[in-house]
C-alpha cells in the first residue's frame, strides 16, 4: 500500500514533493470577466429566442387578421336617406374571439335602422359579434339621414376589436369611407325688384320646397338683409320666442314639410339712401335646425340683386336767411326761400314742390309770391304750370322759390288759445325718375320751427301832474329862463307770453339836465352814473302776463333853461332802450322809446306847455 501511495504522489523524476507548505495558484481576472459575459449573453439569447417563439407570430394579427370594407355613396343629397354597408371577414387560419365593431358616424348623421340591429338600442353604433370562425364573414347595413352643408365631406369610421384564439391580447382593425354632400333635398328661391328707388316700398317673395319623398322636420329660413334695408313687415310673421326679449325679423322656423310641399314668405320694406351702396344683395338661406343645439345647417342659398336709385333732389328750406329753428316776433315779415337741385344722373319728370307753414299766427292775406303758387289751407304748391322747368328737371338743374308772409299783430291773436309757433317744411315729388315710376316717392326738406317771442313793451312818460291832477313836478311850467323846473320821468314795462331775464332799461340825460336824486322802483334797482350821465334800471326777470302797473319806476330830473333855450322845447332824457332775453325762445329782445321833452306829451294837464319862456325885466 505504501508503494502505491508513493507512486501516486512522487514527482516524475521519482523524488517526493515537499508538502510541508502549500502554494495556491490564482486564476486570471480577465478570464473570469470573459466567462461571465459569455454566460450572460447565452442566457439573454435563450430568453429572446423563447420570447420570439411565444410572441413572434403576433405581428400578423395587427392589420390583416380581419378584413373590413365600407361601401358608402360617393355623392349625397343633404337631408336625404343614406345607406352604409360594412363587410367583414376573418382571414386568419384561427378563429377570432370577442369580436366587436364600433362605428363613428359623421356629424349630422341620424341613425334610423340597421340590419342586423345593434344589441343595445341605446348604443346604435356598437355591434358585438363574439366569435368569428376561420373564413367566416358577414355584413352590417346601416340606414339614416345625413345633414350638412353642400360641398362638405362626411366620413364614417368603423373599428373592429378582436382576440385571436389562444391569445390574451386584443387587436384592432379600422376602415373608413368618405362621401361628399353635393346637393340638398331643400330648395329655395327669392324674387325681388331689379331696380327700386330710395325709401320706396319693395317686396321680396321667398319660395321654399321639400324636393324629397320623405317628411322633413326642424327647418329654418333666414333672410340676410342688406345694411340699408328697413324691414316693414312679413307674411307669415317672423319667428319669435316667448322666453326671449329679442324678436327676430329675418328668421322663420318650419316645424315640418311634407314631401314636395312648398311654402312662401313675403317680406316688405324699403331702402335708405347710401351713396356707397347702389346695388345690394338680398340673400336667403334654408337649412336644418338642430332643436337641441340650435345649430343651423345651411342647405341652399339664393340671392336677388337690387339696384337702388336715389331720388337725389336736394331740397333746402331757408327762413330769414337761416335753415335753423328761430324765434320770430309779432308783425314780423318772414322771408322764405326753397332751394332745389337735381344731384342725380337721371331726369326728373313732372316735378312738384310744396311748402307747408303750420301755425295760426300768419296773415295769409299778406302772402307775396311772385311765382303764383296755389294756396290750399296752409300749403303753397308749385307745379310746371307755375314753373316751366318743373316739366323736366335734368341732372344738375337748380333754382329757388322765394316768397314772404307776415306774422299777425299781437292784438289780432288770442294769446291764450292760439298756437304761437310756425312749423315750416317743404316737399317735392316727381312722376318719374329716369325710367322708374316715382309717384309715391317724396323728398322732404329740413324743418324749421319758429316760436314767437314774448311781446315786451316799454312805456316812457314825462309828467308834471298825475292823472289825478296832483303835481309831481315843481317850479314854473312852462319853464322859465333862469328858473329851475323839476319833471318826473316814468318807465314801465309789460310782458305777455314768456318769462324774460336780464332786463335792462337805460337812457342818457342831456347836458343841462340834472339828476334830482329822487326815484322809486317797484321791481329791480335804479342807479345813476354821473360820469356817463346815464340812468339804468335792471330787473333780473319778469314773469309772463305782467302789466305796466306791475313793473314800473320813476325818477326826477331838473333843468334851469338858459337864454339860448328860450322859445324851445327842452330834451329831458334821450331815447330809452330796453334789452332782455326770452327764456323760452332764447332770443334777444330789444325795444327803443322816443326822447322825453318838456312838452310832456303824455301829461293830460301839463302837456303842451314845454316851450321855454323868457320874462323880460
Amino acid at each position: 500500500m505504501q508503494q502505491e501511495l508513493t507512486k501516486i504522489y512522487q514527482n516524475q523524476d521519482g523524488s517526493m514533493p515537499d508538502i510541508s507548505h502549500l502554494e495556491v495558484q490564482r486564476r486570471s481576472r480577465w478570464k473570469v470577466i470573459a466567462f461571465v459575459l459569455l454566460g450572460g449573453g447565452a442566457l439573454l439569447a435563450s430568453v429572446s429566442w423563447l420570447g420570439f417563439l411565444m410572441l413572434g407570430g403576433s405581428d400578423r394579427f395587427n392589420t390583416s387578421s380581419i378584413k373590413l370594407e365600407i361601401d358608402a355613396p360617393q355623392n349625397i343629397a343633404s337631408g336625404d336617406e343614406v345607406q352604409y354597408r360594412l363587410t367583414y371577414k376573418n382571414v386568419e387560419p384561427v378563429p377570432l374571439d370577442d369580436v366587436e365593431i364600433i362605428f363613428r358616424y359623421p356629424d349630422g348623421f341620424t341613425f334610423t335602422e340597421s340590419s342586423p340591429a345593434p344589441q343595445n338600442s341605446d348604443a346604435p353604433h356598437v355591434w358585438t359579434l363574439g366569435r368569428l370562425e376561420r373564413n367566416q364573414s358577414g355584413e352590417i347595413v346601416i340606414k339614416g339621414t345625413l345633414i350638412g352643408e353642400v360641398g362638405s365631406l362626411k366620413t364614417i369610421n368603423a373599428t373592429a376589436s378582436f382576440r385571436p384564439e389562444n391569445f390574451s391580447s386584443l387587436f384592432k382593425e379600422t376602415a373608413e369611407a368618405t362621401s361628399q354632400i353635393t346637393t340638398s333635398i331643400l330648395e329655395i328661391t327669392v324674387e325681388g325688384p331689379p331696380k327700386t328707388l330710395v325709401e320706396k316700398e319693395v317686396r321680396y317673395l321667398i319660395t321654399y320646397r321639400n324636393a324629397s319623398r320623405q317628411k322633413l322636420e326642424h327647418l329654418k329660413v333666414v333672410a340676410n338683409y342688406p345694411p340699408s334695408f328697413v324691414f316693414k313687415g312679413a307674411n307669415p310673421e317672423p319667428y319669435t320666442r316667448k322666453d326671449e326679449a329679442r324678436h327676430f325679423n329675418n328668421q322663420w322656423v318650419i316645424d315640418s314639410l311634407a314631401p314636395n310641399q312648398e311654402g312662401e314668405i313675403e317680406i316688405t320694406g324699403g331702402y335708405l339712401a347710401d351713396p356707397e351702396q347702389t346695388t345690394v344683395d338680398f340673400t336667403v338661406q334654408i337649412g336644418f335646425l338642430d332643436p337641441q343645439t340650435n345649430e343651423f345647417s345651411v342647405q341652399q342659398e339664393k340671392t336677388a340683386a337690387t339696384s337702388i336709385t336715389g331720388q337725389n333732389l336736394a331740397l333746402n328750406l331757408i327762413a330769414n336767411g337761416s335753415n335753423q329753428d328761430q324765434p320770430i316776433s309779432f308783425d314780423q315779415t318772414l322771408a322764405y326761400s326753397i332751394v332745389y337741385k337735381n344731384l342725380g344722373t337721371e331726369d326728373l319728370d313732372d316735378v312738384t314742390i310744396s311748402a307747408t307753414l303750420d301755425g295760426d299766427v300768419l296773415d295769409w292775406s299778406s302772402l307775396d309770391d311772385r311765382h303764383g303758387g296755389t294756396v290750399e289751407g296752409s300749403t303753397i304748391t308749385w307745379t310746371k304750370e307755375q314753373l316751366a322747368e318743373f316739366d323736366l328737371l335734368r341732372p344738375l338743374d337748380e333754382g329757388s322759390i322765394d316768397f314772404t308772409i307776415q306774422v299777425k299783430a299781437s292784438d289780432d291773436i288770442n294769446l291764450n288759445e292760439t298756437n304761437l309757433q310756425v312749423t315750416s317744411r317743404a316737399e317735392a315729388t316727381a312722376s318719374k325718375i329716369g325710367d322708374l315710376d316715382a309717384a309715391d316717392a317724396r323728398v322732404a326738406s329740413n324743418e324749421i320751427k319758429s316760436t314767437i317771442n314774448t311781446d315786451v313793451d316799454l312805456k316812457v312818460e314825462g309828467r308834471y301832474f298825475t292823472d289825478d291832477n296832483i303835481p309831481v313836478g315843481s317850479g314854473p311850467l312852462p319853464p322859465v329862463v333862469g328858473q329851475t323846473t323839476t319833471f318826473r320821468v316814468y318807465w314801465s314795462i309789460q310782458n305777455s307770453l314768456h318769462e324774460v331775464g336780464d332786463v335792462t332799461v337805460s337812457a342818457t340825460l342831456p347836458q343841462g339836465v340834472s339828476w334830482a336824486n329822487k326815484f322809486l322802483v317797484k321791481t329791480g334797482s335804479l342807479r345813476y352814473d354821473a360820469g356817463g350821465r346815464t340812468v339804468t334800471w335792471t330787473i333780473p326777470s319778469i314773469n309772463p302776463n305782467e302789466g305796466f302797473e306791475d313793473i314800473s319806476a320813476w325818477f326826477d330830473v331838473s333843468v334851469t333853461p338858459t337864454k339860448d333855450q328860450a322859445r324851445r322845447l327842452l330834451i329831458l332824457t334821450g331815447q330809452a332802450s330796453l334789452t332782455a332775453t326770452d327764456e323760452v325762445t332764447g332770443a334777444a329782445i330789444s325795444k327803443v322809446s322816443g326822447a322825453v321833452t318838456s312838452n310832456l306829451d303824455d301829461d293830460p294837464i301839463g302837456g303842451g306847455k314845454g316851450l321855454v319862456v323868457e320874462i323880460a325885466e
